[in-house]
């Protein structure tokens, strides 16, 4: 499951926080593990089997058992809750260099061969049309797509004849859709008619449709959490689970490589913004038979999408930028790969808490350093999403604050979208 996986990635490097944190940890997001699926499969599944979810109980746990030391900040009690109407320092708020130009938008003509709510929360199994008799490798008296050669899914697009990957690639009809597509109300078009799909960690999950449906895309992502932008797209795949007659098949005597090809209209779903620096996906090989992408638009809403609450706090406020010198204030940072989620946030932000108080009792102290507020931002790479990264601060600082917009590491780019800070609704005076 990948909400289990998600909780590996959490607490991956959350580490210690030292009492006066430093800015922007570029070295977090530098060296987070990507989390298991940044796309679409390019393999027999016809729907997504997962949804991309946050186990609440299950993070608690994983960020509380190993949020173990204690976080402080150089200014506490009542001097840091006169913060709010104070302007920050200067100090360390210059931006690090404009982003870089973006790179050329993946090409439009060849190919490449590399490659909490009730919103939705699950999807459905992938299953084939065609039945037998239960043998070894089926379920339910279906075929099994992942045996050899076994039929795959069909598709609802078109046979293109002749049936090869340029013929494919040119199809008018293709572009036609991709390029009378209407964008939807409430999200803008990103890019349009490309031969490379999205790829990037804020993946939540995807739906094979049955036309290319601009409108269906965007329902589905209106109805799923954490989901603010999709991209829709055309892909050759094949007819056939690909197969060489070798000792990798389970079954002897199957032989179908380079099956002839089917048409899917796919609908994947994120959850940060995208746009062309993120089609970097074009297909990739299956034994002989060569998966390509075309016809592929994105459309966004994550500039008009507010983050969803989070309990015990008051509603979010938006940020120009993110707060990186609030240093004085700050009890520590953390980052999350996965699509742009406050919610892990406030789990980090209780667990540092916890801890702080319960390091003070065991003392007979009698005051502790609560976080009463956090900044939750989506980093992202290069233009590419990366994940959401969490700072915790002892009391609640203005808007002001936030005018980090992003800084190098190297070669790399780190830029800032989706800035919002929460405050507890009912401030934590430290004492016990």
């Amino acid at each position: 499951m990948r909400s289990a996986i998600f909780a590996a990635v959490a607490i991956a490097r959350l580490a210690a926080a030292a009492p006066t944190p430093q800015q922007f940890d570029f070295a977090a997001v530098l060296d987070a593990p990507s989390p298991s699926a940044t796309g679409p499969p390019l393999t027999v599944v016809a729907n997504a089997t997962s949804v991309f979810s946050v186990d609440t109980a299950s993070i608690a746990a994983s960020v509380s058992a190993e949020v173990t030391t204690v976080a402080t900040a150089s200014i506490t009690g009542a001097s840091a809750s006169a913060a709010s109407t104070q302007e920050p320092s200067s100090t360390g708020l210059a931006k690090r260099g404009p982003p870089p130009p973006p790179p050329p938008p993946p090409k439009t003509t060849t190919s490449s061969s590399t490659a909490s709510s009730s919103k939705t929360t699950t999807s459905q199994q992938s299953t084939t049309s065609t039945t037998s008799s239960t043998r070894l490798g089926t379920y339910c008296g279906f075929i099994n797509p992942e045996d050899p050669c076994a039929p795959q899914p069909d598709g609802d697009g078109p046979r293109v004849t002749p049936d090869t990957v340029a013929a494919f690639e040119a199809y008018p009809e293709f572009h036609s859709d991709a390029l009378k597509a209407i964008t939807p109300a409430g999200y803008v078009e990103t890019f349009k008619d490309l031969n490379g799909s999205t790829s990037a960690n804020s993946y939540i999950t995807f739906k094979t449709l049955t036309s290319y449906s601009v409108s269906d895309c965007a329902k589905l992502c209106d109805n799923t959490t954490l989901c603010t932008a999709f991209n829709i797209y055309i892909e050759r795949d094949p007819s056939l689970n690909p197969t060489l007659n070798d000792t990798a098949a389970n079954t002897t005597g199957q032989y179908c490589p380079n099956p002839s090809s089917i048409t899917n209209y796919k609908c994947s779903l994120w959850g940060s913004s995208i746009d062309a620096t993120s089609a970097t996906n074009y297909g990739d090989y299956r034994e002989q038979f060569q998966v390509v992408i075309v016809a592929s638009n994105g459309y966004d809403k994550t500039n008009n999408t507010t983050p969803a609450p989070c309990p015990g706090y008051e509603a979010p406020s938006n940020c120009t930028g993110a707060i990186s010198s609030g240093g004085s204030y700050c009890l520590g940072s953390h980052f999350f790969p996965g699509p742009y989620d406050p919610s892990v946030c406030g789990i980090y932000a209780q667990a540092q808490t916890d801890t702080n108080k319960a390091a003070a009792k065991a003392k007979g102290q009698s005051t502790y350093v609560p976080s009463n507020m956090f900044n939750a931002y989506m980093v992202k790479k290069n233009s590419v999403a990366q994940g959401t990264y969490c700072s915790l601060f002892n009391t609640v600082l203005s808007s002001s604050w936030a005018s980090f917009e992003g800084g190098w590491a190297g070669q790399n780019y780190f830029g800032i979208e989706s800035s919002w800070t929460y405050a507890l609704s009912q401030q934590d005076d430290g004492k016990l």
